[in-house]
């Protein structure tokens, strides 16, 4: 694992922690799979919840329908805060969920994350792009504002070095990614998905166009599952299998 996740991630939560019961860690991650092994699809969706919700909030949501009715597998997985405050989330993921799902045959695996599941999806795929296929994120935490004005500022994100004042290494680590999947053109799809009454929609909107991503979804509504749950049935209806 990076510095920049063992570094950063815990002095970027430790502030919230004291806002929900810390819920305790478990090996391997628990994760919720709605899948027939006898009948496989060749895509997993691997999906990461927000700060405060827990795996279950996917199944209570029916976000597994979508994948049901589109041709895809999903697992929603328990990575709660605990996973980010012990820096412990991408071994988890790597070792406990990707990896047996490479090896009972999935060929394409994409991370779906909501919120704070944003930010762990963009970290797990910074610390292994060749397990990941695409990137699909709803209302997405992806840094300080201070700190994507310091990336913005420094003119095209192709041509960002990777260095900024106050830049935190997590930040560093997302953007970089962001980066390198843009100068890829867009090899790893990166789907963006935002109620435009949410508190971030104004900074999205101003970054539709520094981070190109393959598609980006909005809809009417604020940072809550009745506006990711439509937003997630349109992406999981065009997801490139």
């Amino acid at each position: 694992m990076t510095a920049f996740y063992r570094v950063s991630m815990l002095f970027l939560l430790l502030p919230l922690a004291g806002c929900f019961g810390m819920a305790p860690t478990e090996v391997p991650i628990p994760s919720v799979e709605t899948v027939n092994p006898a009948s496989r699809n060749n895509t997993l969706v691997v999906m990461l919840p927000g700060r405060g919700d827990r795996a279950d909030a996917f199944i209570r949501e029916g976000f597994e329908v979508a994948g049901q009715r589109n041709g895809f597998d999903t697992i929603a997985v328990d990575a709660h805060l605990g996973y980010y405050m012990q820096r412990s989330l991408l071994d988890r993921l790597h070792e406990d969920i990707v990896a047996p799902a490479i090896a009972a045959g999935y060929s394409k695996i994409w991370m779906l994350g909501i919120s704070m599941g944003g930010l762990g999806s963009l970290l797990y795929a910074s610390e292994y792009p060749e397990q990941v296929d695409g990137v699909i994120l709803l209302a997405p935490f992806l840094g300080d504002r201070s700190a994507i004005e310091t990336i913005v500022e420094s003119g095209p994100l192709e041509e960002w070095n990777g260095e900024g004042e106050g830049l935190k290494d997590y930040e560093i680590a997302i953007w970089t990614w962001i980066r390198d999947a843009r100068r890829n053109s867009g090899v790893t799809p990166l789907i963006l998905g935002y109620g435009l009454s949410d508190g971030m929609a104004e900074g999205y909107d101003r970054l539709i166009d520094v981070i190109r991503p393959a598609g980006v979804y909005t809809r009417e509504g604020g940072h809550k599952w009745t506006t990711w749950k439509p937003l997630w049935d349109e992406i999981a209806a065009e997801l490139p299998l």
